[in-house]
């Protein structure tokens, strides 16, 4: 069984491919103008049993915002569009995080895995203050798309978290030692209709080693990928052939495959929508449970892994 390779090192500037390192200048002025610039900030976290995740989406002529949780067996879910994006902030390369605050709603998030967000729900307000404890190398995409536009996307998994997390009237709860964080950062001009499926989560071994994964489908050109797993901090290339639901995707499990790759997804619950929204539409299902199964580590071996996170079928119009 072949180890996987560790990613070259990212340089100052941005080059196309799959590289580990950070986006520290914003790719909007450098590239192609075609479209309509979209920017997001997704960053979620978790143990076996508490959940929570956060995203903000700034899509020029509208934002959007959403917040869902699973904590005691129960969930909650928050979701929010904004007119012309107002009070609906992603920053301009990942380092300035996002945030929204509208009426009761107030969430901030940073890729390095810090949540914090006081939210309405129909459970009670959802209330979460998660804490990075530890850095992780990023992994960066640089790419054209399929139908001519281009994406950079900057993904982490991973990460070592501490936090709390509270819903409705239930007590505060605090996420294990083991618990860990996983997000996703983007900026470009994305085809104009664009379909994706997308895999993702943090754990560890049994072991005691720190794991992430993020596995996606469809946004990029088939042949760029964003397919890495992250052994204590450092990414690695995942070799990825299959990521789909074995069934109906909001409840039935979903894999990921490939070459020394075998992880299954057991959701404990999902989110939807179908926005229709004048200039914009957005249908997908994300559900969000356990990942288990194996993978192989960077010495060659099967490691079997326990990872707290999410899969996603997602159609855009946008």
């Amino acid at each position: 069984m072949s180890a996987p390779l560790p990613l070259l090192p990212a340089g100052p500037r941005l080059v196309r491919g799959l590289v580990a390192g950070e986006v520290a200048i914003d790719p909007v002025p450098r590239a192609p103008r075609r479209g309509r610039v979209r920017r997001w900030c997704y960053v979620a976290a978790g143990d076996g049993d508490t959940l929570v995740g956060a995203a903000v989406v700034h899509l020029g002529v509208a934002g959007v915002a959403f917040a869902f949780a699973r904590v005691g067996g129960v969930q909650g879910t928050w979701d929010l569009t904004r007119p012309l994006a107002r009070g609906v902030r992603v920053g301009e390369v990942p380092a300035g995080g996002a945030a929204v605050r509208a009426g009761e709603a107030r969430l901030e998030l940073h890729p390095d895995g810090r949540i914090d967000l006081d939210v309405p729900t129909r459970t009670g307000r959802l209330r979460a203050d998660v804490r990075s404890e530890g850095t992780i190398t990023p992994a960066v995409l640089s790419t054209r798309t399929e139908a001519g536009g281009w994406n950079v996307t900057r993904k982490a998994a991973g990460m070592p978290v501490t936090g709390e997390v509270q819903l409705g009237a239930g007590p505060t709860v605090g996420l294990a030692a083991d618990a860990g964080a996983w997000s996703d950062w983007t900026a470009g001009r994305q085809d104009r209709r664009t379909t994706w499926r997308w895999a993702a989560g943090a754990g560890s071994t049994a072991d005691g080693r720190r794991v992430g994964v993020n596995a996606s489908t469809g946004m990029n050109r088939r042949e760029a990928g964003e397919d890495v797993v992250w052994w204590d901090g450092v990414p690695h290339a995942l070799e990825l052939t299959s990521l789909a639901a074995t069934g109906d995707v909001a409840v039935d499990p979903w894999q990921v495959s490939g070459p020394g790759t075998s992880l299954h997804l057991e959701p404990h619950g999902s989110r939807s929508a179908d926005e229709r929204l004048v200039v914009a539409t957005s249908r997908y299902v994300m559900p969000f449970g356990t990942w288990t199964g194996s993978l192989t580590d960077p010495d060659g071996r099967a490691a079997e892994v326990r990872l707290a996170g999410v899969a996603e079928d997602h159609l855009a119009v946008w």
